[in-house]
């Protein structure tokens, strides 16, 4: 029906239809819900196995939603903020809680406090993954997940449990990890999210009879390997960052002379040294020896490196390129040099942000204008890089 003067006539059935929701991955999110709002339920009961055991199957359903909207392809807006409040309640308060009642009670003051600290900690957690979804490395979690750290703070319980161990007696232990679990949350430390993995792509035959192992060690002793693979997944970011920690202070070590040539401005050593070291030889946190001398302020450095073919789109552990950090600190001159050389304004940073971004961020305007008229855009109108 129209109305006067030709114009169609809102029904009332439109607005519905616009605002209908995907069934299919809410109906896992709202199970996971389910399961961890069951988890607090049985905590308050002192039933802290089936409470430790719902938070083992919110995990499992939290990780079956997202695969699902993608599979379907029902991914949507409404979804994520709907799975990021329930992992919330899930991952956030129910470990939180089902511990304090195990284990923190007779803490008193201590007690509520740890398991605050580990509350806030999910919360901040899935804040800011929220807004780093978008630009964040896929491959890397920043913090641990608060999934991993429910599980790590469930399991405890669930494996104790089986050996008749009442919470009071493992207080201050329970305490304690249940800080770490919230204080790693917010860390700036990675943990592998396993998200590169094709499961499309053919495997060797032996990574079947791991994965059958593994099932069977599950099925006869299902809380202590799951706790198992939660404990050495909890700490496994500490010990990939000291590993890493050593090899970047390796690196310096074995390139300290080129270093210093550079620091101390030394160019005809430096061209001596570049004979058996590539300028794109990384020195550590993914730097080149290009960025080293940009971080230097060593121009005729940054022109030799040039010049001996120094690949100009590298990018360091913060996604920065030579470009970006010579926006960073001002250095016009480099900055100069670089965009002649036909360094790329365009590659954004992990943050999303672009070498004028940065200059803009820092006020550099004399810096923006150059690359400006290199055809630079700002990160907002371009794709994320790929990792």
């Amino acid at each position: 029906m129209s109305a006067p003067g030709g114009r169609r006539r809102p029904t009332f059935i439109e607005p519905f239809r616009k605002r209908g929701i995907y069934l299919l991955p809410n109906l896992f999110t709202t199970s996971a819900l389910f399961a961890g709002f069951y988890a607090i339920v049985q905590g308050m009961n002192h039933d802290f196995e089936r409470a430790a055991i719902a938070i083992f199957v919110a995990a499992v359903l939290d990780g079956l939603d997202g695969r699902v909207a993608r599979l379907t392809g029902t991914q949507s807006a409404f979804g994520a903020e709907y799975d990021s409040l329930a992992d919330m309640v899930s991952f956030g308060a129910a470990p939180a809680l089902v511990m304090y009642e195990w284990a923190l009670r007779d803490m008193g003051r201590i007690g509520w406090i740890a398991a605050f600290i580990y509350c806030v900690g999910a919360a901040l957690r899935l804040a800011r993954f929220n807004t780093q979804l978008s630009v964040a490395d896929k491959r890397w979690f920043t913090g641990l997940p608060s999934p991993a750290a429910g599980l790590l703070v469930a399991g405890m319980i669930w494996v104790l449990n089986d050996y008749q161990v009442k919470g009071g007696q493992v207080k201050w232990f329970a305490a304690a990890l249940t800080v770490y679990a919230g204080v790693t949350m917010v860390s700036n430390v990675r943990f592998y999210s396993g998200k590169d993995l094709n499961l499309r792509r053919a495997v060797p035959f032996w990574m079947t009879l791991v994965i059958v192992v593994a099932l069977m060690l599950i099925s006869i002793e299902p809380s202590h390997v799951l706790w198992g693979i939660m404990v050495v997944y909890g700490f496994s970011g500490y010990v990939l960052w000291a590993v890493q920690r050593v090899r970047t202070e390796a690196q310096e070590k074995q390139y300290r002379g080129i270093r210093e040539a550079i620091e101390a401005g030394d160019v005809t050593a430096l061209s001596r040294m570049l004979l058996e070291t590539p300028p794109d030889t990384p020195v550590g946190g993914g730097r080149t020896l290009l960025m080293v001398a940009i971080e230097e302020a060593n121009l005729p450095a940054i022109e030799l490196m040039i010049a001996r073919g120094a690949t100009l789109e590298r990018r360091d552990e913060r996604g920065m390129t030579a470009l970006g950090l010579a926006a960073e600190m001002g250095f016009r001159e480099a900055l100069e040099v670089l965009v002649a050389a036909g360094a790329d304004p365009n590659v954004p940073d992990n943050a999303g942000l672009t070498a004028l971004d940065i200059a803009e961020e820092h006020g550099s305007h004399d810096l923006a204008a150059i690359l400006l008229k290199a055809g630079a855009k700002p990160g907002r109108e371009i794709a994320p890089p790929a990792p």
